[in-house]
């Protein structure tokens, strides 16, 4: 039998991007999402090198550092679909939107500015994702961008030695 071992409960980040869900959409989706494990389309970004620009002229500033930290930080998403009805100025109307769920954690013990994931969730979801379905999409009223707070995440993780074994 195998035997898992809890790990948290330890902060978490846990945002969601909520945008129409349209056929047309899915290319730029698809290539959004990819590009959160890509560094140089990261870089590519308007935000990030705004950014590097501006926080390159600090002392100790690390591009290079700071790039592998917005690339590492988003280690997956969830997509799901949800229906729903909101009241417009012409009355209601029916919608069917595409929800993408990041979850963030702080891997292992004290984070430092290389691991500190829950720092660079914000930039992440919000500037590279959020802001690029707005701007690259560039029709849409509005995009929802949820911040859920304080939440607690607890992993069950497989243990390294099978049960009734013991380490030496």
């Amino acid at each position: 039998m195998t035997d898992y071992l809890l790990e948290g409960p330890k902060p978490a980040r846990m945002y969601e991007v909520i945008l129409p869900k349209k056929l047309g959409y899915f290319g730029k989706v698809q290539e959004v999402l990819e590009d959160l494990f890509n560094e140089s389309a990261i870089r590519q970004v308007p935000f990030v090198r705004q950014s590097l620009a501006r926080q390159g002229r600090e002392a100790g500033f690390d591009e290079e550092e700071w790039i592998k930290t917005l690339c590492r930080a988003s280690r997956g998403y969830s997509i799901y679909e949800m229906d729903g009805r909101y009241l417009s100025p012409k009355g209601p109307v029916d919608e069917r939107v595409l929800v993408i769920r990041f979850i963030f954690h702080n891997p292992g013990g004290e984070p430092d500015s290389r691991t500190d994931f829950l720092t660079a969730s914000l930039e992440v979801v919000n500037h590279l994702v959020a802001h690029r379905f707005a701007a690259e999409l560039g029709v849409e009223e509005e995009i929802w961008f949820l911040e859920y707070h304080m939440p607690q995440l607890a992993i069950w993780r497989k243990s390294e030695t099978p049960v009734g074994e013991t380490q030496l």
